[in-house]
């Protein structure tokens, strides 16, 4: 809880650097928030959510409003939809900001300036930037990023647990998967407030875990053990194709898939996103399922000799063609 009142403290203060800007240094002040920003897995994890929310967004008709005089409209219909325009936007004028810092950000934009240039940005600032922070600062108050729990959950086992859960996994390997699929369990809702239900019924069979099914916002998250072997990369794809098959019983676009890596292989997944973040996501059948890769063997050496980890590599081919994994 202290964690989220301290960024709630520093998403407000965010915003009231770029309120008080001067007009000059506007677009340096949103390449600072921008970049703060990114730094912030819960606020990304918020953001990345909020970009599944309202798909089929009408970029054009936000950005063309922006450059005409009158009543400004949004074209959004849902407070993440109207997160998400504002993300991009402030995205680009950071960008244009490092390329040429002489452009000015509202050139970058095409906003036209009316008054005083000092009194249009705090206009602009409060009409169309504010909204992003007030989400932002009511989502953290109110509920903590699925991606950033579950980056948590990650952690947390590879750092501190990996011994005792593998040791519960060894003594029931015939139900090893729901050992640690019930520690995520317990995790989700101590962490992240989420109330998860083991096994719910739905038209596609029954998933590991499915949360907040009373809520309008269900959680579909699935967990698979990775052996390399009975259990490698076609179980893996058929895990997504399951956990896709669950998003749409559900209404939902977004799922997470965790998977158990119980080898000492280095596991590289597929991502339709920037190569090299995390988490890596696939886009499928209207679906994005984000992987949470989470290394849960005990080390049985040190690192500087353990010599050079078998890859395994699961390529979006293998989603899209089974026969191929």
């Amino acid at each position: 809880m202290k964690y989220q009142q301290r960024l709630q403290v520093s998403v407000r203060e965010r915003l009231r650097k770029l309120m008080t800007a001067p007009f000059s240094s506007a677009g340096h002040e949103v390449h600072l928030a921008v970049t703060w920003i990114n730094s912030q897995p819960a606020l990304t994890g918020l953001l990345e959510e909020a970009s599944q929310a309202e798909p089929g967004l009408d970029r054009e008709r936000f950005r063309t409003g922006l450059t005409r005089s009158g009543r400004f409209v949004w074209p959004s219909r849902t407070e993440q939809g109207r997160a998400t325009l504002i993300w991009e936007l402030m995205q680009d004028i950071a960008d244009q900001e490092a390329d040429n810092p002489e452009i000015g950000w509202q050139t970058a934009i095409g906003y036209s300036i009316s008054g005083r240039p000092q009194d249009s940005w705090r206009e602009f600032t409060e009409d169309i930037l504010q909204p992003l922070f007030d989400f932002l600062s009511e989502r953290v108050g109110a509920e903590s990023s699925i991606l950033h729990t579950l980056e948590r959950y990650r952690t947390r086992i590879e750092w501190f647990d990996r011994q005792e859960l593998y040791a519960r996994f060894e003594a029931d390997r015939a139900n090893g998967e729901e050992v640690y699929n019930l520690d995520l369990q317990r995790f989700l809702f101590l962490e992240g407030d989420h109330i998860t239900h083991a096994k719910p019924r739905s038209a596609s069979g029954e998933a590991d875990l499915i949360g907040d099914l009373d809520g309008r916002d269900p959680l579909v998250c699935d967990g698979k053990i990775f052996d390399g072997q009975g259990r490698g990369k076609s179980y893996l794809v058929k895990g997504v194709h399951q956990i896709i098959k669950y998003a749409h019983d559900y209404g939902q676009h977004t799922a997470y898939l965790v998977i158990y890596n119980i080898t000492d292989k280095l596991l590289e997944l597929p991502t339709d996103g920037t190569p090299g973040t995390w988490p890596s996501y696939t886009e499928i059948s209207g679906v994005r399922v984000y992987f949470i890769h989470v290394r849960v063997l005990p080390p049985t050496t040190t690192a500087s000799k353990a010599g050079k980890a078998t890859r395994v590599t699961l390529t979006k081919e293998n989603l899209t063609n089974p026969d191929a994994a």
